[in-house]
């Protein structure tokens, strides 16, 4: 990407700092091509991506060799990221568009309440997509029938990157994306917070109020936090 995008290395995980807009005029060109060859991957690497990658090599590589590994949250503006692109809101701004999707994951039925409401295809696949390849052939199978331009894939990090990476030469799709809880949020199951919240970076304390279950991914983002400190503090005693 062009036309003020930037790279940025945040430990070792390369990002790109570019505006929602940039972002969606990029996807837009990928989602309208006739041919289905091999899809264009994207990531959106919040704190949490970060710190999985400085413990899992093979996330982290597969985050570098991403088509497009887009800058997500606001923890990362500590790093010197200027344009951050939510996932939420990113996917939100694709379902717009009018693409032929298919909803792939989340729990309690929510990939079935994805097309109800956006139109498309869905499965929830496996409970978890590391039991095997017999079930991924299934799923494979079925988006590969349906043909989606966008194939939005909600199992978690890492294991959704992992299975677009490992699967993405098999799979008749134009752009592959994983998307965490963004089904919980766009169907009503989780409540989203309000844009001031969210505008000031304190979407993260939002949730852990609701989903208190998810004080183990915020000690992570502390520990984000002081690493990308530490790396600033070294940096400038140089």
């Amino acid at each position: 990407m062009r036309n003020g995008a930037e790279v940025v290395d945040i430990l070792g995980v390369r990002v790109v700092s570019a505006r929602l807009s940039k972002v969606l005029e990029v996807l837009a060109s990928k989602l309208s091509k006739r041919i289905y060859d091999k899809p264009f991957f994207v990531v959106t690497v919040n704190s949490e991506f970060m710190m999985l990658a400085q413990e899992d090599e093979e996330f982290r590589k597969i985050l570098n060799e991403a088509d497009l590994a887009l800058a997500d949250g606001m923890g990362l503006k500590l790093a010197r990221v200027k344009n951050i692109v939510p996932g939420r809101k990113l996917v939100e701004e694709l379902l717009k568009l009018g693409t032929k999707v298919f909803f792939l994951g989340g729990r309690e039925g929510v990939s079935r309440a994805m097309p109800e409401k956006y139109g498309g295809e869905w499965d929830e696949g496996e409970k978890k997509i590391r039991t095997g390849e017999r079930e991924s052939l299934r799923i494979l199978n079925k988006i590969n029938e349906y043909k989606p331009d966008l194939l939005l894939v909600a199992y978690g990090a890492p294991w959704q990157e992992k299975w677009l990476n490992a699967n993405r030469h098999r799979l008749k799709a134009k752009v592959v994306m994983g998307v965490g809880g963004v089904f919980d949020y766009l169907t009503g199951k989780t409540k989203l917070p309000p844009e001031l919240i969210s505008g000031i970076g304190l979407e993260w304390l939002w949730r852990l109020v609701h989903e208190p279950w998810r004080w183990r991914r915020q000690v992570k983002l502390l520990k984000f936090v002081w690493l990308v400190l530490k790396t600033e503090m070294l940096s400038l005693m140089r």
